[in-house]
C-alpha cells in the first residue's frame, strides 16, 4: 500500500549561540563537539567497508599505472629514477584528493538532514565543520600510508634524514586539511549531492596542469605560467626536496616553485583563513 507523505511537522534549526560564553568557554564547547563530530564521521568509516576499500585500492592502482605503464617511457630530470621523481607527486595528489571526499561528504550530510539536526543541538556551530575537517585529516594518515606503502614497494626510497620525512608528511596532511575546509564549503553551498561529482571531475585537470607527471618547464608558456602558480605543483616540489628528491628549478621559474616550502605553508594558510569562515557561515545557513 502507497504510504502518503508524513504529517510530522519540519521544525526549524534552533539558533544556538555562545556568544555570551567566555573565550574559554566557548574554545572548550568547540573543542568537545568537534571532538564528537570526529568520532562520528570515523565510526562512519567502520559502517562504511567500500569507503575504506577505495581508500585502499585507489593508491594502489594509481601507483601501479603511472608507474608501470606511463613511467615506462618517462624520464625524470638530473638522472633521478622516475620512481624517486613521482611517488611524492603522487602523495601530494592523493592529500589534493580530500577536498573532492570533503565535499562529498558535506553535501551528503546535507541532502539527508544531518546537518539541519546538527543546527538543532545545542553545539557550537564552528564545532561541527572542525570535527569534520579533523576526521578527514586522519582518515588521509590512511591513505597516505598505503600510497607510501605502495612507493616502497615499486621501489621508492626517500634520502633525507628522517626529520625531513616527518616534515614532508606533516606538510601533506596540512595541505590536505587546508584543502578539507575548501571542499566542505563546495558541499555546503552545491545544489545537489550529485552536483559535487563535477568536483572530483575538476580534479584531474588540476593536478595535470601541475609538476607531478612532468616537469613544469617543458609545458607551452600558457600551460607552465599555470602550473608554476598551481597550489599542487607547490606542495609537490616542497614534498621532493622534503624527502631528498630534489628538482633543478630553472632561472626564470615563479616564485612558488623557488620556494616551495614558504609557498604550501602560504597556500594552505590562505585556504584556511579564507574558506575557515565562509564554511562555518555556510553551516549556519545551508541552502537547500
Amino acid at each position: 500500500m502507497k504510504r502518503g507523505p508524513s504529517l510530522a511537522p519540519t521544525l526549524p534549526p534552533t539558533t544556538w549561540t555562545t556568544s555570551g560564553e567566555p573565550p574559554l568557554s566557548r574554545l572548550r564547547w568547540c573543542a568537545g563537539d568537534a571532538a564528537t563530530v570526529t568520532r562520528r564521521h570515523l565510526a562512519h568509516l567502520r559502517s562504511a567497508p567500500e569507503r575504506a576499500a577505495m581508500a585502499l585500492v585507489i593508491p594502489l592502482v594509481f601507483t601501479l599505472l603511472f608507474v608501470y605503464v606511463l613511467g615506462s617511457n618517462m624520464r625524470a630530470p638530473g638522472g633521478v629514477s622516475y620512481v624517486d621523481f613521482l611517488v611524492p607527486g603522487m602523495l601530494a595528489q592523493m592529500a589534493v584528493f580530500g577536498l573532492a571526499a570533503s565535499a562529498a561528504v558535506t553535501a551528503e550530510d546535507k541532502h539527508r538532514g544531518v546537518t539541519d539536526r546538527f543546527l538543532s543541538l545545542p553545539m557550537s556551530r564552528a564545532g561541527v565543520p572542525v570535527g569534520q575537517s579533523l576526521a578527514e585529516c586522519l582518515g588521509g594518515v590512511i591513505t597516505l600510508g598505503v600510497m607510501a606503502g605502495c612507493g616502497l614497494l615499486v621501489g621508492w626510497r626517500p634520502t633525507a634524514a628522517p626529520t625531513g620525512v616527518l616534515a614532508g608528511l606533516a606538510l601533506l596532511l596540512l595541505a590536505r586539511y587546508a584543502f578539507s575546509w575548501l571542499g566542505m564549503w563546495i558541499g555546503l553551498v552545491m545544489p545537489s549531492r550529485s552536483a559535487t561529482d563535477f568536483v572530483g571531475m575538476l580534479m584531474f585537470p588540476l593536478t595535470m596542469i601541475s609538476n607531478i607527471f612532468v616537469p613544469a618547464d617543458g609545458l607551452p608558456t600558457g600551460l607552465r605560467l599555470l602550473a608554476d602558480w598551481n597550489p599542487v605543483s607547490a606542495v609537490v616540489s616542497a614534498v621532493r626536496d622534503l624527502f631528498g628528491t630534489p628538482v633543478a628549478v630553472p632561472a626564470d621559474a615563479a616564485w612558488p616553485i623557488e620556494h616551495p616550502v614558504a609557498a604550501t605553508l602560504g597556500w594552505s594558510l590562505l585556504l584556511l583563513v579564507v574558506f575557515g569562515p565562509l564554511t562555518v557561515a555556510a553551516f549556519r545557513a545551508p541552502k537547500h
